[in-house]
Parts: structure tokens; C-alpha cells; sequence
């Protein structure tokens, strides 16, 4: 199995699909959780690489891991992109980077037509995030942003509403509910520099992410 195959049959990124008019409770819940290794900018071709979710009604929770690359992989490396989009419920999105994966960078897409939309992203999150404003939230003061995400903008981590660089992360959200952008809080300094130590932080953060013991 190619390198590419491989890396395909382990991210699933192409989690594509869609739930048609009647088939969709307004009470039901879409969990969503997945893990992206970093791929080489050369080994991408097309939308084999985009994790995508669509929904009418339903509620999208979703717990997404920047995973670091294998040892055997070396930059440059593209950006993993996720696209949310929900006719009318609500979205609500965790996104964690894990020791080791500093650099690996992402573009999370988020469309929510009528509902509320809730986004947490890595705590050394550094890059744009663009808000979509058609009916003036801000204005409204619809969309809310955790300390974490202002101290952010003041030092010039975070840029509202500006142009992505090839090394920045990127946000870009459509919605007319309220809005809440939060980050993760900081991960426990650790000292440990072997292998293994390196892989039991990996495994405890995705544990946390993932609500699992």
C-alpha cells in the first residue's frame, strides 16, 4: 500500500455526506471525531484531502486532532482543511494540536445558516479568523470571544478579518446565531524528551479531546 493509500485509509478525510429533506430528526446528534496527519504539499492532489460534513438539522459535535507527521515524513507540509456546514441546527467544534504537531497548520470552513455556532481552537492557535457578518452579529454583539482569544488579537497572534498566510492557521465562519470562539486552555509542561514519553503525551491528549479515560 502506497504512502498515499495509506494515509487515506487512516484519516478517512473524505467523511463526506449529507442527510436529505424527512431522513433528519431535529433532536439527533452528529459526533463527529477524527484525526488528521500532516501530508506533504506534493502528495496532494484534489479533494481526497478535505474532511467534509453536511447536515439539514441535526446538531454537528465535532472533536477534531492535528496529529504531528511520522517520522518519516519531512515539511513542507499542506494544510489539513475542514468544512462544517448545517442548514439549520447548531455546530459545535473542538480543535486540538498535540505535542508535537507545532506545525501543522489548518483551515477549518464552518457554515451555519440559522443556528448558533461554537468553536474552541488550539491553545497556541496563530492565524486569521474571518466572521462572515450578511445581518450585523457584530454589531448586534452576537459573536463573543473568550479573554484567551483578545489577548490573542492585542499581541498580534491573532488577526480578525485578514489575509491568511502560507503558515497561519485559518478560521472562516458563516452564521447567524450567536457566535462563541473560545481556546484550549494550555497543556501541562512536560520535561519527558524520549519516544515514548513523546507517544504517551500524544495518546493522553487525544484521550482528553476525546472524553475518553
Amino acid at each position: 500500500m502506497s504512502r498515499i493509500s495509506q494515509t487515506l485509509s487512516l484519516l478517512s478525510n473524505l467523511s463526506s455526506f449529507s442527510i436529505g429533506p424527512g431522513t433528519a430528526l431535529e433532536d439527533d446528534k452528529v459526533d463527529i471525531t477524527e484525526q488528521f496527519l500532516p501530508r506533504r504539499q506534493d502528495a496532494v492532489f484534489g479533494d481526497q484531502f478535505i474532511f467534509q460534513t453536511t447536515t439539514l438539522r441535526q446538531r454537528i459535535d465535532a472533536k477534531l486532532v492535528l496529529l504531528p507527521p511520522l517520522p518519516c515524513d519531512v515539511p513542507p507540509f499542506a494544510k489539513s482543511v475542514i468544512y462544517l456546514s448545517n442548514l439549520s441546527g447548531p455546530i459545535s467544534v473542538t480543535v486540538c494540536r498535540v505535542p508535537g504537531a507545532e506545525t501543522h497548520v489548518f483551515r477549518l470552513s464552518i457554515f451555519a445558516r440559522q443556528a448558533d455556532v461554537k468553536v474552541t481552537l488550539p491553545s497556541l492557535f496563530r492565524g486569521v479568523v474571518n466572521v462572515n457578518d450578511p445581518d450585523g452579529c457584530l454589531q448586534r454583539g452576537q459573536i463573543r470571544y473568550c479573554h484567551a482569544v483578545r489577548d490573542g488579537v492585542r499581541c498580534g497572534l491573532i488577526r480578525l478579518d485578514s489575509c491568511a498566510l502560507e503558515d497561519d492557521d485559518e478560521v472562516y465562519i458563516h452564521a447567524e446565531g450567536s457566535i462563541e470562539l473560545r481556546l484550549m486552555p494550555l497543556p501541562p509542561r512536560s520535561d519527558g524528551c524520549s519516544k515514548n514519553g513523546m507517544g504517551s503525551r500524544v495518546g493522553r491528549h487525544v484521550r482528553r479531546i476525546f472524553g475518553t479515560s
